[in-house]
């Protein structure tokens, strides 16, 4: 248990309910806890996992933590915040307008047994838009600390329409009613993504196809298999933010390592993203083809990439991620004084 601010102790030992973070697998939900604390602000406690097919997918296996666990503890956290805290009800849904992480250092990753797994997230509700009694939207700032230790930000603009509202909005838009994910085909049909360049072993976990260089960039189709347990654990009538992210994260590893990094010079491993940044302009559908597009902007030993999704002659994500060189081992982050 942690102790937050002079607080209550946050609890470790359990996860809480699965709708509370718009979760149907049980497996699936890492918070265990939360209190709000004196000053406006709200701690959520988690677990993270000791061991996930696709969490833990990652060419040095228990190396480091994997940016995109982090953002689905601060999502997880946000959506809990949100229900519990902030009066958003149930039937609420969740739009993400904008979402970025930025890892501090590179954090190792936590041993089971020893606390280290223990990740404890500060959540500050700023910028609320309110009707009446109902809030409409935010901006949630989540700092993240593993074992005591910061390791990472996450900042999220969200919108909180009501279902119904949603519904309404998602059939003006297309002109007709968006089909769900369990409906369509398992994937595309190209040649999935060398998982090897992209950061991944496990090809269930590859979202990337049919990749090709094209005037300095690569370029590859989005195909992010629907069955797929943590983008689609719920039927859903779009492309969900988490599975562009990781669209983003595999297009830039796969634009700056177009071979498997070899040991050179003191260094070992892949390349590391150690921030990820999304503006979110339009759904991604899935009944329609979406080109992802990669190019470095910034060379060096902290590489900026340019990801762009492109969908039916309009662009619908820009995100921008930071991939660092391969270090010798994984960098604590540096101690914290606020838990």
């Amino acid at each position: 248990m942690t102790q937050v601010d002079g607080e209550r102790r946050l609890r470790f030992d359990a996860p809480l309910e699965r709708s509370l973070v718009h979760r149907h697998a049980a497996d699936e939900v890492f918070v265990t806890d939360h209190v709000a604390l004196d000053d406006g602000r709200f701690a959520v406690a988690a677990r993270l996992p000791s061991a996930h097919r696709y969490f833990h997918d990652d060419p040095v296996p228990s190396a480091y933590v994997d940016p995109m666990l982090l953002l689905e503890c601060s999502r997880q956290a946000g959506t809990l915040v949100a229900h519990r805290h902030l009066g958003v009800p149930s039937d609420t849904a969740f739009l993400i307008a904008e979402w970025s992480i930025a890892l501090d250092g590179e954090p190792a990753h936590p041993q089971p047994g020893t606390g280290s797994d223990e990740l404890t997230m500060v959540i500050e509700v700023r910028d609320p838009k309110r009707r009446g009694e109902s809030l409409l939207g935010a901006t949630l700032v989540t700092e993240l600390y593993l074992a005591g230790r910061r390791a990472a930000s996450s900042t999220v603009v969200a919108g909180y329409p009501s279902r119904a509202g949603y519904e309404s909005f998602r059939t003006r838009r297309r002109s007709s009613v968006a089909p769900l994910s369990d409906t369509m085909p398992p994937r595309l049909g190209g040649t999935p993504a060398d998982g090897r360049r992209a950061g991944r072993t496990l090809e269930e976990n590859v979202v990337l196809s049919t990749v090709r260089r094209a005037g300095g960039r690569t370029v590859a189709d989005l195909d992010v298999p629907v069955a797929h347990p943590v983008f689609y654990d719920h039927p859903l009538d779009h492309v969900p933010a988490t599975a562009l992210l990781e669209a983003a994260r595999q297009a830039a590893l796969s634009a700056i390592a177009p071979e498997p990094v070899e040991e050179a010079d003191g260094m070992t491993g892949p390349w590391r993203v150690s921030a990820l940044s999304a503006r979110f302009g339009r759904f991604v559908e899935l009944d329609s083809p979406t080109e992802v597009s990669a190019r470095v902007e910034l060379d060096g030993h902290s590489r900026s990439v340019r990801v762009l999704f492109e969908q039916d002659g309009a662009t619908a994500c820009d995100c921008e991620v930071t991939v660092l060189q391969p270090s010798a081992a994984p960098v604590s982050a540096a101690p914290a004084g606020v838990l």
